[in-house]
C-alpha cells in the first residue's frame, strides 16, 4: 500500500541524506525549518504524502494522511493536514508543488501564451510604466478611468508574469 507514497515518487531530483530531503521538502512546500527540529523518516515519507494526496486513489489518502497524522510534531503535523486541505479541497494552485508535471505545462502554457500577447500589444508591467501612472495621479491628484483601466492591466499583467515565473520555477526543480 505505501509503494505510491515515498520520495521516488516524487518528481525532483533529492539528494541522499535525511538532512538534505528534510531541508529540500520543507522548502517546496513552504515549511519553516524550526517545525523540523529532531525529523527523520517519518516526516520525509509525511512531507512526500503531503505532496502526493491530490494525486492518490482513495485508499492510498487514507493511508497518506495515517502517515501525515503519525507525525509527534503538532505544529509540523496541523502544517502539512492544512497544506493537503488546502490544495486538495480549496485551491491547487495554492500548492504549485501539488500540481502534477501535467498540470504545470498546462499553466505553463495558459501563462506564455497571455505574456505573449501582451509583448505583441505592447503591455508589460514595467516600472517606469507603473511610475508614469503614479506621476499623473499625483499632479492630478486623483486617477481618471483611464489610469484606472491601465492599473488593472498592469496589475494583470505582472501577476501574469508572476504565475509564469512560478511554474517555470518549479518544472525546473
Amino acid at each position: 500500500m505505501s509503494s505510491n507514497i515515498s520520495i521516488e515518487k516524487l518528481p525532483y531530483n533529492i539528494q541522499s541524506s535525511k538532512i538534505a530531503q528534510l531541508a529540500f521538502l520543507a522548502n517546496i512546500i513552504g515549511i519553516r525549518k524550526e517545525l523540523l527540529i529532531n525529523a527523520g523518516q517519518r516526516e520525509i515519507d509525511a512531507i512526500c504524502a503531503t505532496i502526493l494526496y491530490r494525486h492518490l486513489p482513495q485508499a492510498q489518502r487514507n493511508y497518506a494522511m495515517q502517515l501525515i497524522r503519525s507525525v509527534n510534531n503538532r505544529p509540523l503535523q496541523g502544517k502539512l493536514i492544512e497544506n493537503v486541505l488546502l490544495t486538495t479541497f480549496v485551491n491547487p494552485q495554492w500548492g504549485i508543488w501539488s500540481l502534477s508535471n501535467k498540470e504545470l505545462e498546462s499553466d505553463q502554457e495558459f501563462h506564455q501564451l497571455l505574456d505573449n500577447l501582451a509583448s505583441y500589444i505592447g503591455i508589460s508591467a514595467s516600472f517606469m510604466g507603473v511610475k508614469d501612472l503614479y506621476e499623473a495621479f499625483r499632479k492630478n491628484k486623483k486617477m481618471g478611468r483611464a489610469g484606472l483601466i491601465l492599473l488593472v492591466i498592469f496589475g494583470a499583467v505582472a501577476f501574469n508574469k508572476s504565475e509564469l515565473n512560478k511554474v517555470n520555477k518549479e518544472l525546473k526543480k
